[in-house]
C-alpha cells in the first residue's frame, strides 16, 4: 500500500470545469487590489494576531496576482537603494527598448467618454501613492509613469489592430484612471519623463504591472530581490524589494468568530490533507469534498472529516489524525513553493493548494504559487 502510495504523490490531480470555475470565483470574491495606489485592505498579516484557539494553522501567500511585468512595490523598493527609473525599467521590462521621443500628442479615449493627449491621460493615473515621491521613491514614480503611458498606447494600437474599440477602461482591470489630475509628485514624475515609450518590436510594448509580486518577477522567472537568489523563506523575506508591501505575506481570507484571521484549526489542516489524499486514489471522490459551511455546489452531499477518514480507509489509505509537523519547501530560483510535508508525507504543492482552496472554510484562500506555512 505504501509503495501504491508514493506512486501516486507523482501524479497530477486535474481538476474539472466546475471546479476550476469555483476556484476563480473564490478569488475574485477575495477582491485581490492590484493596485498600490489603492485603499482597499485585500489580506493582513494575522500571525500577531491571536485567533482565540491553540495549535492554530495558516497558509501566506507571497504577493498578489499576477506577479508579471513592473512590480510597484518592489519598483519603490529599488528606489530606495539607488536605482534610477532606467535602471528600474529595464529589470522589470528586459526584452524592451525604452523611447524619449514618442510622439506626446497622441490621443486617448476612455470607455467613460474622457479624451485627450496621452500626457494629460498619464496625468490622471491613480496607480501609486504620491507620497512615495518623498520617501526617496520619485524613480519608482518615473517608471510607473512610464509603465502607464506605454500600456494605454499599446492597449490602443492592438485594439486598432483587431478593429474593436480602442478606448481603455478606466479600473484596475486596464489602470486606474479619474478625470481630475492626481497632481504632486506623480505631475512632476509624468512631466520628467514625458515621450518616454517602453518598445517591444517596433510598437508600445504590453507593459503589464501590479502592485506587489512577492519577491519574484513570474513572466521572467527572476528573483526581485538584492544579493542573488535567496536560499530560504528568510532569506526571501528580508532581500525582497516589495518586502514592505503589505501584500507581501499575508494569508488570505478571514472568520469572524476567530478575531477576523484565517488560522485554521489543526483538525481543519487534517482533514484538507486527508481530502488530497482521497482524491489521490479516487478523483471520483472529488465532488463530495467541496467546502463544509456552504452548499455543495455539484448538489452532493459534502463528506464530514469523519466520512473522508472512512472512505479514504475504504481505498486502502491511511488518513492523519493530527499535525505532528508541516512545512513547505520552494524553488527559490523560480518562486514557486514545490512540495508541502505533513508529517513526513509530502505532496505537491500545487495539489495541496487547489485541494486547500476548494475544501477551506469561509473565503480562506491561497492564491498564488509561492505560499509558506505558519504555526502558532
Amino acid at each position: 500500500a505504501k509503495e501504491y502510495e508514493q506512486s501516486l504523490k507523482s501524479e497530477i490531480v486535474s481538476l474539472s470545469a466546475r471546479q476550476q470555475e469555483i476556484l476563480a470565483q473564490r478569488i475574485a470574491s477575495l477582491n485581490i487590489p492590484r493596485s498600490a495606489g489603492t485603499s482597499a485592505r485585500g489580506c493582513s498579516d494575522d500571525r500577531g494576531v491571536d485567533p482565540g484557539f491553540s495549535s492554530a494553522i495558516a497558509f501566506f501567500t507571497y504577493g498578489a496576482p499576477h506577479r508579471n511585468g513592473l512590480n510597484q512595490y518592489g519598483a519603490f523598493g529599488r528606489a530606495k537603494a539607488g536605482q534610477n527609473e532606467e535602471q528600474i525599467l529595464a529589470e522589470y521590462y528586459p526584452n524592451m527598448s525604452l523611447r524619449k521621443d514618442y510622439d506626446q500628442n497622441t490621443s486617448i479615449n476612455t470607455n467613460t467618454g474622457w479624451s485627450g493627449t496621452i500626457e494629460d491621460y498619464v496625468k490622471r493615473i491613480y496607480e501609486v501613492p504620491n507620497s512615495w515621491g518623498d520617501e526617496g521613491g520619485m524613480a519608482a514614480l518615473k517608471a510607473q509613469a512610464v509603465a502607464a503611458r506605454t500600456y494605454a498606447l499599446s492597449y490602443k494600437i492592438r485594439a486598432e489592430k483587431k478593429g474593436v474599440d480602442p478606448s481603455i477602461c478606466t479600473t484596475e482591470g486596464c489602470q486606474v484612471f479619474k478625470n481630475d489630475e492626481k497632481g504632486g509628485n506623480w505631475e512632476q514624475a509624468v512631466r520628467e519623463t514625458a515621450g518616454w515609450v517602453m518598445i517591444d518590436g517596433g510598437d508600445p510594448g504590453f507593459t503589464e504591472y501590479a502592485s506587489t509580486h512577492g519577491g519574484y518577477i513570474l513572466n521572467i522567472g527572476k528573483f526581485d530581490g538584492r544579493d542573488g537568489n535567496p536560499g530560504s523563506f528568510g532569506e526571501l523575506n528580508d532581500r525582497a524589494y516589495d518586502k514592505e508591501s503589505p501584500w507581501f505575506y499575508c494569508d488570505w481570507g478571514a472568520r469572524s468568530a476567530y478575531s477576523n484571521t484565517a488560522w485554521l484549526k489543526s483538525e481543519e489542516v487534517v482533514d484538507i490533507v486527508n481530502t488530497l489524499m482521497l482524491v489521490k486514489r479516487d478523483s471520483g471522490t472529488a465532488e463530495y469534498l467541496y467546502q463544509v459551511d456552504k452548499p455543495n455546489p455539484a448538489g452532493k452531499e459534502t463528506w464530514s472529516f469523519d466520512k473522508v477518514k472512512e472512505e479514504l480507509r475504504k481505498k486502502g489509505g491511511t488518513p492523519i489524525d493530527s499535525i505532528l509537523n508541516i512545512s513547505v519547501s520552494a524553488d527559490f530560483g523560480s518562486g514557486k513553493s514545490t512540495n508541502i510535508t505533513v508529517n513526513g508525507q509530502s505532496f505537491s504543492a500545487a495539489e495541496f493548494k487547489d485541494r486547500f482552496n476548494l475544501r477551506a472554510p469561509a473565503n480562506l484562500q491561497i492564491i498564488g504559487p509561492l505560499f509558506n506555512v505558519e504555526r502558532r
